[in-house]
């Protein structure tokens, strides 16, 4: 956008409004747009010096209030820029086209532009529709007027992101009662009637491909409750549910994302092994360098490490590689002695499992929980999460035993609302208590807390060497087990229906899996020692020491110094393109995605070979999700300190008419207007 504008003069200059400049602080960074001749970035609302002789790019939403500001930009004796080329994150309706038309302003538009891009993309395969109060609506049923709305901006974003990504997937949906009117059905139906709709008037989405098209699976925050609950304890996780603040936001690690290599390679491992490479990849440095050996031992602990790096300024770039994460390492590791978060999550891990770590049913589940409630070095957040799992875990508690164990915990009204508000999610909270729309576990069989740990027990023994799970990291959110399921196409349809039910041929069929996999009667399992995961159960995947030949390489490489000199088939096509083993894997969560989530979708696309995207409405970390909670009964968001904390519009684009594809012949007569005009 910024480099196609070329005005003769060189110079040019950006106005955004609030929806767009956020889109591109997700992209960028301000000074990589200003090296691209562009004197200033502009606020569109915020009053603007007048620069009669540049060009302004506007990048903005489809929506009236923009719409109008631009036209008053222009709309005056004197317009504030020489010209303007437009560029709107989604599609323009056609009123709102048609009042630009009429406006007089059109001699000053040089480019009109749909981008399609109202989405964020947050990390890589992962993607936000912004919508961070969109549970108040989705699950609350005093907010039915506006769900509605919102499931329609949801299904907006959706559609733009697979314009995106060139794909008209088949949908599927998670829809336990079989009733078709939750809302994982409502968004399915959207989605597939937008695309129905774009398919119609544009001959040419999708574009053509030699892949299966994808698959999309719809899913809202009820299927997995213990996933945004629990402690986990891979690098980027733990980083964000003990070092993010309430507003969402660690002002020191605000920087970190996929141009720094140390980042990218171990945020999904577990923190114990993140600790370890970092400790090695310094004691390297050390052996190196002698001015820094001698300042330092080789058996440093983390603050050692730290304080070295702070008082040799001639290492610059490496304190700068490592100083961030030997902090965040520090700060984890004493939040992790000081808030006893073993015994927290020791006892959320037999919880939320069904087993302990020696796989045994877990006896006493109430006597294990009580010295975390009682423990006076446990947070308050780590004591409320415990209790609401045990709940959950235990299908509901006598009223009697629940305010004891409030007391014990010495929690406050506002924590006891939290899990009040549970039964928005369908949760059971007294025995026998069980909702018309809830399912009891056995029926959702995999899909249930419990399900797939049934069958670990019957594994014999792992030999010494395997890759064995860490005890406070056993559980496996439920994600990943309908993900896996798909790959092999066992999800079964009567929790997952079809929107359109593809042929097995469309799907791909079992066999084209990479052979690293063999099929058993209990699913996708790998024989061989050479690759040592299983998808069926929950061992520690995010960690691998000595990955099969290739393996790490699909998703970016085992080290920071992967080349790519291998990344080719002998037919020269590229082996980064995992579409080549069956067809792209989309699993869209309304309610809410957590980070333990975005590790699972790693580890399957680093073990099955497959192209796995998470989408959510919004991505929380865990102290966000309890907040939301918290405040789930009101009406009224606005009510809560939430909005304050998302802001009082959470919207992308404000307008919540569907997503509409312009007839043919009015597309013909838009571009006789705007020659540039693409969609």
């Amino acid at each position: 956008m910024v480099k196609a504008v070329q005005p003769a003069s060189k110079w040019k200059l950006l106005v955004v409004d609030g929806p767009a400049s956020k889109l591109l602080n997700a992209i960028c960074k301000s000074h990589e747009i200003l090296e691209e001749n562009v004197t200033i970035i502009e606020e569109m609302f915020h009053k603007r010096q007048a620069f009669p002789t540049y060009e302004a790019i506007y990048f903005i939403t489809p929506n009236e209030r923009s719409v109008d500001r631009f036209i008053s930009d222009f709309n005056q004796e004197k317009p504030l820029y020489l010209a303007a080329h437009i560029y709107f994150i989604a599609s323009l309706d056609d009123f709102l086209f048609d009042k630009i038309k009429k406006s007089g302003v059109s001699k000053y538009i040089k480019t009109l532009r749909e981008m399609n891009i109202d989405f964020l993309g947050v990390e890589p395969h992962t993607f936000s529709v912004d919508l961070p109060l969109a549970p108040f609506s989705l699950f609350n049923p005093l907010n039915s007027a506006v769900q509605t709305a919102d499931l329609q901006r949801a299904a907006k974003r959706i559609i733009s992101m697979l314009i995106t990504i060139g794909e008209c997937p088949f949908i599927r949906y998670y829809d336990p009662t079989g009733s078709g009117n939750g809302v994982s059905a409502k968004l399915a139906l959207l989605v597939q009637h937008e695309l129905d709709e774009i398919c119609k008037v544009d001959k040419d989405f999708p574009p053509p491909s030699e892949y299966k098209r994808a698959i999309l699976i719809i899913v809202d925050r009820s299927f997995d409750m213990m996933s945004p609950l629990l402690h986990e304890f891979t690098y980027q996780a733990m980083m964000t549910d003990l070092l993010i603040n309430e507003s969402g936001s660690a002002p020191s690690y605000n920087n970190l994302d996929e141009s720094d290599a140390i980042w990218t390679l171990i945020k999904h491992w577990h923190f114990a092994e993140a600790v370890e490479y970092i400790r090695t990849s310094f004691t390297k440095f050390l052996s190196e360098n002698k001015a820094a050996a001698n300042a330092i031992g080789a058996d440093s602990n983390l603050k050692q490490m730290k304080d070295t790096l702070s008082s040799l300024p001639q290492f610059q770039e490496m304190k700068a590689k490592f100083a961030v994460h030997i902090n965040i390492c520090q700060e984890c590791k004493s939040l992790f002695e000081k808030r006893r978060l073993d015994l927290a999550a020791s006892v959320e891990q037999d919880l939320a499992t069904g087993e302990t770590s020696d796989g045994k049913p877990p006896k006493n589940a109430m006597l294990n929980l009580v010295p975390v409630l009682d423990n006076k070095s446990s947070a308050p957040y780590d004591k409320l999460r415990a209790l609401i799992i045990y709940i959950i875990a235990m299908d509901g508690i006598e009223d009697v035993e629940r305010r004891r164990l409030l007391e014990t915990a010495k929690l406050s009204v506002e924590d006891s609302q939290a899990i009040t508000n549970l039964s928005y999610f369908n949760i059971q909270l007294s025995p026998g208590q069980l909702s018309p729309s809830k399912m009891k576990s056995k029926d959702k069989g995999r899909y249930s807390y419990w399900g797939s740990h049934k069958l670990d027990k019957k594994r014999k023994k792992n030999k010494a060497g395997d890759d064995m799970p860490y005890d406070l990291s056993r559980y496996t959110p439920l994600i990943k087990r309908v993900i896996e399921d798909q790959i092999t196409n066992s999800v079964p349809k009567d929790i997952f229906p079809w929107v359109t039910e593809p042929g097995l041929d469309q799907l791909g069929i079992v066999n084209e899996a990479p052979k690293m996999f063999r099929f058993t009667s209990n699913g996708l399992v790998a024989p061989d020692p050479n690759y040592p995961h299983s998808l069926r159960t929950t061992r520690t995947t995010w960690v691998n020491r000595k990955p099969a030949p290739n393996k790490r390489n699909a998703t970016g490489g085992d080290s920071l110094n992967s080349g790519n000199d291998k990344n080719r088939h002998s037919d020269g096509s590229d082996k980064s393109d995992l579409r080549r083993n069956g067809p792209r894997i989309i699993l869209f969560s309304l309610g809410g995605l957590t980070y333990s989530e975005l590790r699972s979708a790693h580890e399957i696309t680093r073990d099955s070979l497959r192209e796995v995207f998470l989408g959510s409405t919004y991505l929380y970390n865990p102290a966000q999700f309890v907040d939301i909670l918290k405040s789930l009964h009101l009406s009224d968001p606005s009510k809560s300190n939430l909005s304050a904390l998302y802001g009082a519009k959470t919207t992308v684009t404000d307008d919540v008419s569907s997503p509409k594809a312009d007839a043919p012949s009015k597309e013909k007569e838009k571009k006789g207007i705007f020659s540039s005009k693409k969609r």
